[in-house]
């Protein structure tokens, strides 16, 4: 990705350090921040598919349920379901040593399901027409909208546009550059 032509500073969301973002979809300081990020996304998704998988396992039917299946269900901390059963807001059966079971029901009426792991759907794929009847040349779009090669080839690559090379002519598709959403191509002058 091009570098933009303005400074852009950002903080880092993991060292907390102020930064210049070389390109548009810069968001981290430095490579180890963004593994760092990457790895705690990765745990994070791992973690909620474990949940997952617990909460399959709990029976329908079954109206107490272990701490760790409540900490899966609702995703409310341990501690706190302890302290909720020291006060005696939510009826208990204590099954023996590390047996303890909550009631189902009296949790639903106090905190909300845990939401499921957000898994991305698959994007839809466009069907684009390249075919240059249909088609802005790069050299029709600079002229349109009154900016150079450079920020239509910034805005192609930011908003994922398909282009097609026939010759010397680049072709972008008509229905996407008219579409971009406000604070696009049209309103970028140089």
């Amino acid at each position: 990705m091009p570098a933009a032509k303005f400074e852009i500073k950002r903080k880092c969301p993991i060292c907390g350090e102020e930064f210049l973002a070389k390109t548009i979809e810069s968001w981290y300081c430095s490579p180890r921040c963004s593994k760092i990020a990457w790895k705690r996304r990765k745990d994070e998704e791992k973690r909620n598919l474990r949940l997952d998988e617990v909460v399959k396992s709990i029976p329908k039917d079954q109206d107490y349920i272990k701490v760790s299946e409540a900490y899966a269900l609702f995703g409310i901390s341990r501690d706190t379901l302890y302290r909720l059963i020291r006060k005696e807001t939510i009826s208990h059966i204590n099954l023996g040593t590390n047996q303890i079971r909550v009631s189902k029901a009296e949790l639903m009426k106090l905190y909300p399901l845990r939401k499921k792991a957000l898994t991305k759907p698959k994007p839809i794929a466009k069907l684009y027409s390249l075919e240059p009847k249909d088609c802005y040349t790069i050299g029709e779009i600079t002229e349109k909208f009154l900016v150079n090669e450079s920020t239509v080839y910034l805005h192609i690559r930011k908003y994922s546009i398909p282009t097609r090379q026939i010759g010397n002519f680049v072709y972008v598709p008509k229905k996407e550059i008219d579409n971009l959403p406000v604070g696009g191509i049209n309103l970028v002058h140089t």
